[in-house]
């Protein structure tokens, strides 16, 4: 019997398209046994707790079977291939020693049996098994097929198993959980509202008209509508508009006035087409002549002809999408990926959580959750957000799940928990203006992580004694173009004046890996391996030097600047920018404004930058370990891939390692050094961080008061035999472990059970 590939695959889609969890099941069992020919098809499915196999679906066995049927790790045929994780095919089921009749299965009658463990990511699933009448093994092939089979299945399959919905719906359950990855901590309640993806020119895809008057009515009124962005966008900013954008300005004003683009655009227009696909048609072409031309200049307009023609496409959409004001109510986000531009759009007190789809706990979606204090949940599957629109949803970012529709009684106990965290949160504020030291006297400045300007006063109400990292790219997300310089002075003015004296280091550019610009496309096969942070930056000088300058002009007043590069992976990276700075430094003073050479810091990411320390040290002024990209680097793991991010963790012995020695190697060229990132705000980790002798952490201002809590409740000299401990351990689950007892300890509210 011959199993094309061709079978194996529309079986794995069709099971994979099934959204309701016994159907699935049933499809598994049911089409396995029409294909192989079999009288049974079993599935059992290890129960949450991981101890003992639970009958789930079956077709040949009795129904009433399922959900009742148990074995444990190690029972029968089936516990033992749960206990082997090895395959097991016989001719005789019954009279081998490990089998155990289960009456309720009715499976007397059927003697050979050929079983396969379900693994996905290490972790097993369940069992899938087959069995029949005939006193004979399956054959090779057979066998072959169900392995191949069982590896497909065994994802589709992961989050179901341990969602446990499949046991709900077997005692009817009114509500379900949907497990994920947590990405924030916290939980929210809230009406569900789905963030519809943006549309690139891309992806746009062949379309038609019944009226071709109203589509061209519409692509003019989109192109005045750009017209009009560009007009606002080029006289607000007047004088201070640099040379080379103000051309720019005028160079897409030319362009929207094309004579080749209008005409092109309403002549396929009339013959048929819809005004977006016209659109991409004509944009394409447009392009396409610019980028055979031998003229460098000419060549570089296909870049801003398509900048132009995503604009107008825009507009296209804003007409075409029906728009529809959100509840004035608590709201969680719902979609594939919430990019910053999203979270800007809605008011931050009326974000109450995060669902994606898509992302992992430390995509920058995470991290900026994290940062504003609002629960996330990554990693979402098998529920299509769509059709739960408006639906009641609670996040529980604690526990990484959420739950759709839930019943009365579990949102007034969510609604508990969350009113005895505010109460928590609150009471911290006697702390506010207290310091971050241990029992026994050891000093930790904390400060904070920011970007968002709206997040400026939460890091100051909640006693940041200074920033330690300002993403300046998150003002470059949310822009629909690069922000020109004197639209970043005025930004980073306020953040400074608002932390004066406080020190602020401001990091440059950093995109690339999963912070992407909308308005840029920096498509790469492996993005964090590629063209990001300083990389970027120094290949495109004149976006650097813009944000140097602006960032110089913005410490005039205040004198609390500090630059931050990010990515350093060379020597001559951080000396061509130093180079870059005192120049600006130089230009700005003949100018006639008054600036510094400010403190210039470098991250240490790449862990090629560690091993240079010794010989950097002489062109930099501070370090900034940046916790969550060295993790990712030291251990090879992509922290956005699902397949391998539960790898990633940075309490991982040779992280641990890395961390004391560039400690060590700081204090000994006289380098201040800090930590940023999420360790940061991890207890097991801060105090690792604290008997190491790491006296400057920066985190999220929304884990401050309770990071400061933990080190005020704890002496530094009863950390170190743990940490002596930790420097034996072969595994970070052992070393998380070995704090928690610790942890539990101290003072802080109960996590929900």
């Amino acid at each position: 019997m011959q199993y094309p590939l061709t079978t194996l695959i529309t079986l794995v889609e069709q099971i994979a398209r099934t959204q309701d969890p016994e159907a699935m099941m049933d499809a598994i069992v049911g089409r396995l046994s029409d294909l192989m020919r079999v009288e049974v098809c079993s599935l059992y499915l290890c129960n949450p707790e991981q101890d003992s196999l639970v009958l789930a679906a079956t077709r040949g066995l009795a129904p009433e079977a399922v959900g009742t049927a148990r074995l444990s790790i190690n029972e029968g045929l089936v516990g033992h291939i749960a206990a082997s994780l090895n395959t097991l095919n016989l001719g005789d089921a019954p009279a081998d020693d490990r089998f155990v009749y289960i009456p309720e299965t009715h499976e007397q009658p059927y003697h050979r049996f050929l079983g396969v463990p379900l693994i996905h990511l290490r972790k097993l699933i369940g069992v899938l098994v087959v069995q029949g009448t005939q006193q004979v093994p399956f054959c090779q092939e057979e066998e072959a097929f169900l392995m191949t089979v069982a590896s497909q299945l065994a994802g589709t399959l992961h989050h179901l198993q341990r969602s446990g919905s499949w046991m709900q719906s077997t005692d009817n359950s009114p509500f379900i959980r949907h497990k994920g990855i947590r990405g924030a901590k916290g939980v929210g309640c809230g009406r569900l509202w789905i963030i519809d993806p943006h549309m690139t020119l891309d992806q746009v895809k062949p379309g038609f008209n019944s009226d071709p008057i109203q589509e061209k009515g519409d692509f003019s009124e989109a192109l005045t509508a750009v017209s009009e962005e560009l007009e606002t966008g080029s006289g607000k900013l007047g004088h201070h508009l640099p040379a080379d954008v103000s051309a720019l300005f005028s160079v897409y004003q030319m362009m929207l006035q094309s004579p080749e683009m209008i005409t092109g655009v309403n002549k396929l227009i009339i013959m048929g087409d819809s005004a977006t696909w016209a659109l991409k048609q004509t944009i394409e072409q447009m392009a396409e002549s610019f980028e055979q031309s031998n003229d460098p200049y000419l060549k570089a307009r296909s870049e801003d002809i398509r900048n132009i023609g995503q604009r107008i496409l825009n507009q296209l959409l804003v007409h075409d999408r029906q728009v529809i004001e959100a509840p004035d109510e608590p709201l969680i986000l719902g979609g594939e990926q919430i990019s910053i531009a999203d979270l800007a759009e809605f008011p931050l007190k009326r974000i109450h959580g995060i669902l994606c789809t898509g992302g992992s706990a430390l995509s920058h979606t995470a991290i900026v959750a994290n940062a504003l204090g609002i629960p996330a949940i990554m990693g979402l599957e098998h529920v299509d957000l769509d059709n739960h629109r408006g639906d009641k949803v609670i996040v529980d970012g604690n526990r990484g799940e959420c739950i759709i529709n839930p019943p009365s009684p579990l949102l007034d106990e969510y609604r508990r928990i969350i009113d005895e965290e505010r109460r928590f949160m609150q009471d911290l504020d006697r702390l506010k203006n207290e310091p971050a030291q241990t029992l026994d006297g050891f000093r930790v400045t904390l400060l904070t992580n920011t970007g968002l300007l709206a997040d400026a006063t939460p890091g100051l109400e909640r006693g940041a004694e200074g920033v330690g990292l300002y993403r300046s790219e998150i003002p470059f997300m949310i822009h629909d173009s690069f922000p020109t310089e004197q639209e970043q002075y005025l930004l980073y003015r306020k953040v400074l004046e608002a932390y004066a004296p406080r020190p602020v280091s401001m990091r440059t550019l950093d995109i690339g890996g999963d912070k992407q610009l909308p308005y840029f496309d920096m498509t790469e096969e492996n993005p964090y391996l590629g063209w990001r942070g300083i990389r970027f930056t120094l290949d495109n000088t004149q976006l650097l030097v813009a944000q140097v300058r602006a960032m110089l002009r913005a410490d005039v007043e205040h004198g609390n600047l500090k630059m931050l590069v990010p990515m350093v992976s060379r020597i001559d990276e951080i000396v061509t920018f130093r180079r870059y700075v005192e120049k600006s430094v130089e230009a700005l003073n003949r100018e006639g404004t008054p600036v510094r050479m400010p403190e210039i810091g470098m991250m240490v990411e790449v862990p090629s930058a560690m091993l240079l320390l010794p010989k950097l040290a002489r062109y930099i002024d501070f370090v900034s370990i940046g916790s969550n990209d060295l993790t990712q680097y030291l251990l090879a793991v992509d922290r956005n891939n699902p397949r391998v991010s539960e790898l990633f963790d940075h309490l991982h012995p040779a992280v641990m390692l890395a961390l004391e020695q560039i400690l060590n190697q700081c204090k000994a060229l006289s380098l201040p050094v800090s930590l940023c990132g999420e360790m940061a705000s991890d207890p097991a980790a801060v105090l690792i961080m604290i008997a190491l002798g790491y006296d400057c952490l920066s985190l999220s201002a929304y884990n401050i008061p309770r990071v400061k809590l933990l080190i005020r409740s704890v002496s530094r000299q009863q950390l170190l035999p743990l940490l002596a401990q930790a420097r034996e351990m072969e595994h970070e689950a052992e070393i998380r472990a070995l704090f928690e007892p610790l942890i539990e300890s101290l003072a802080g509210p109960k996590k929900p059970s």
